[in-house]
């Protein structure tokens, strides 16, 4: 199959293209002044095999019929995950990998992803940012001291608007975490909602938990524990939450689900994530609670 672009076509890649998809990424890495040493702690990482073939949709990528690099996608649910985009060095710069984000997003649209994530390369920052991207964490490389960062894009041409709010984590069992089921979204969240102008989260928490679960919240028990970004699920395709996530111990307090709350349930990450819909929010809320276990 292959797609055309203004200036660039893209052509899915065979098992044939192995060889040539891989000295490419090499390639490209080494363009940033990496050293040899560097470049062979990677090279399983930037070898493309059949294997990669089967899980990524990945497309070379020729501007008048010249190869100039190639990407890869993969669809998880509501998210399009960029696993691969390497420019040959003398294409970088040049516009390619703009074009190559659009498809990318194009892409996106037609798989019914409402996101893309990248990890990126510390060198390839920049231009993420360039694109709109925004940081939605960073990850420790294998190079101690070295971290990448996770970026979220849009899947259209709109920059990310912030939607700030105030999300509830009560603990069970030390993995799992109580979430309310949206009548109105059909998934489950965190407790909570929207910070009003001029509200402070913790006033939003209190406010929303009363209206929601019918619970009045001890403020000697609630403690912030971390803020996440991820997008918002429901909502228009560029909107980005910001959450201020806050502990609450809840001891003997009763809940009683009002307004639009269909439903309360503790859940650890593997069933969340086999749910239906795996809000991207609660998602960075399971990978920080983890990472904190850890």
């Amino acid at each position: 199959m292959s797609i055309t672009t203004s200036f660039l076509r893209f052509e899915l890649a065979q098992t044939a293209d192995c060889v040539l998809l891989s000295e490419t990424a090499l390639q490209s890495k080494a363009h940033w002044g990496y050293s040899s040493e560097e470049l062979n702690q990677w090279i399983t990482d930037l070898t493309i095999t059949a294997q990669h073939l089967e899980q990524y949709e990945v497309y070379k990528c020729f501007a008048e019929d010249v190869f100039v690099g190639f990407f890869a996608v993969e669809y998880k649910q509501l998210v399009c995950v960029l696993e691969h985009l390497w420019l040959l060095p003398q294409y970088i710069g040049k516009g390619y990998g703009y074009a190559v984000v659009k498809e990318v997003k194009a892409l996106a649209l037609k798989h019914s992803c409402t996101y893309i994530t990248v990890v990126a390369d510390p060198n390839a920052n920049g231009f993420y940012e360039r694109m709109g991207g925004k940081i939605g964490q960073t990850i420790p490389s294998s190079i101690a001291g070295r971290y990448l960062t996770m970026y979220y894009l849009t899947v259209v041409e709109e920059e990310w608007v912030n939607l700030p709010t105030a999300g509830l984590i009560i603990m069970q069992d030390q993995d799992q975490v109580l979430l309310a089921y949206s009548n109105n979204k059909k998934a489950w969240y965190l407790p909570g909602g929207k910070i009003d102008q001029g509200e402070e989260s913790q006033s939003t928490l209190i406010r929303e938990i009363e209206e929601e679960l019918s619970l009045q919240l001890d403020k000697s028990r609630l403690r912030f524990l971390t803020h996440i970004v991820a997008p918002a699920y429901g909502e228009k395709k560029n909107i980005l939450m910001q959450q201020d996530c806050y502990l609450y111990d809840l001891k003997e307090d009763v809940i009683a689900i009002a307004n639009e709350i269909g439903g309360v349930k503790y859940f650890d990450y593997q069933t969340y994530v086999a749910t239906e819909i795996p809000v991207p929010g609660v998602l960075m809320v399971f990978d920080y609670l983890n990472k904190q276990k850890g």
